[in-house]
């Protein structure tokens, strides 16, 4: 039996895998469950690092969920899953960090076909990394029956859901803060059309450094002292999302960065899903990958204005055509790169015939 070490969930004591841990919204856990559950039926016993420490269990393998603190341990091999960027977590450029793991399982193809270096030369192969897409488990409410609310059945327009955070790096690919400029915009053209949902709205907007943390907290003076909401739009934060985009017709659907290729992350599928149409903003050559009579580019609009303007001219018939053809694409061949089967196999497979066992 291969033992294995999970860093990088908080929780600790298997939570990763618990369907029921608070944590586990809109079954964000199902992909880390699989790879558990896929783990066994290969010979692989897989904990949290707490579990294996309490029960003096020495791991053969650690496998890091995104980029922590490394932790020195007798494991013989080090894995690493990358989910974001650097610029929401520099470090996932990071010769040093890096160099710690055998192999990096990652989206970013640079990385996939280049490898890294640095600034000093040093350089990573790109054998080091190994590709994967980011999961997306399918809602509940879809297992078995594909069906969405239609237009008419939709009394929402059009929504955001997220959180108020920050980039970590300065960027100009950062879209953090266009998102804040898309609330604005509706918040003070089109209010009645618009809801906010996340955590963290009760206060301004979030920023980065440290004239932006003195920005930020200028900012909250007027408000409190006035008792006015920052961000009026804000309904507080969803028990999930399927629930807000399933009665939604349109999401303000921005990745946190622009312009990366193969970053697409949960944020479109989510809305596919619920049937809801997400006006997307993200990776570059996004059509490559999901059908462009999926979503609404944002890229195509000169202003908020001139998409509302659109929005607002959408028949039912169009539509109804936009989700028939976001339904063809999750329920064909070209979505199960984005399943969380698939994401689960890859890392499962990869270990077990990196320890050669077959």
């Amino acid at each position: 039996m291969l033992t294995g070490s999970i860093y990088g969930w908080e929780n600790g004591e298997d939570d990763i895998f618990n369907p029921h841990s608070p944590r586990n919204r809109d079954n964000c856990l199902e992909p880390m469950r699989l790879i558990d559950e896929l783990g066994r039926q290969r010979g692989i016993s897989l904990h949290t690092a707490d579990v294996n420490e309490r029960n003096q269990v020495f791991p053969d393998f650690s496998l890091y969920v995104e980029s922590i603190d490394f932790v020195a341990s007798p494991a013989k091999r080090n894995y690493l899953i990358l989910y974001e960027t650097l610029l929401t977590v520099p470090r996932n450029a990071n010769y040093q960090y890096l160099n710690q793991f055998d192999l990096i399982f990652t989206w970013n193809r640079g990385l996939i076909e280049d490898g890294l270096t640095d600034s000093g030369g040093m350089h990573l192969p790109k054998e080091r990394f190994i590709q994967i897409y980011h999961p997306n488990p399918i809602p509940i409410e879809c297992r078995d029956n594909f069906y969405s609310r239609t237009f008419d059945e939709r009394p929402d327009f059009i929504c955001l859901i997220g959180s108020n955070r920050h980039a970590n790096a300065f960027d100009e690919r950062e879209l953090y803060s266009e998102r804040v400029r898309a609330i604005k915009w509706f918040e003070e053209n089109a209010l009645e059309d618009f809801k906010l949902y996340g955590n963290g709205w009760t206060v301004p907007q979030k920023r980065f450094g440290r004239l932006g943390k003195i920005r930020y907290r200028v900012e909250k003076i007027a408000p409190w002292i006035l008792g006015r909401p920052v961000f009026p739009s804000y309904q507080g934060p969803v028990k999930t999302k399927y629930e807000v985009l399933s009665k939604t017709k349109f999401c303000i659907c921005f990745e946190n960065a622009r312009d990366i290729e193969g970053y697409i992350t949960e944020k479109i599928f989510d809305c596919l899903f619920a049937g809801c149409i997400p006006v997307y903003w993200g990776d570059a050559e996004i059509g490559k990958s999901i059908p462009a009579e999926c979503f609404v580019d944002f890229r195509q609009y000169r202003s908020y204005a001139e998409l509302q303007e659109h929005l607002k001219a959408m028949t039912p018939t169009q539509f109804l055509r936009y989700q028939e053809v976001a339904r063809d694409f999750l329920q064909s061949i070209k979505f199960e790169p984005y399943s969380s089967e698939s994401f689960a196999e890859v890392v499962v497979n990869k270990i077990v015939q990196n320890f050669a066992l077959v």
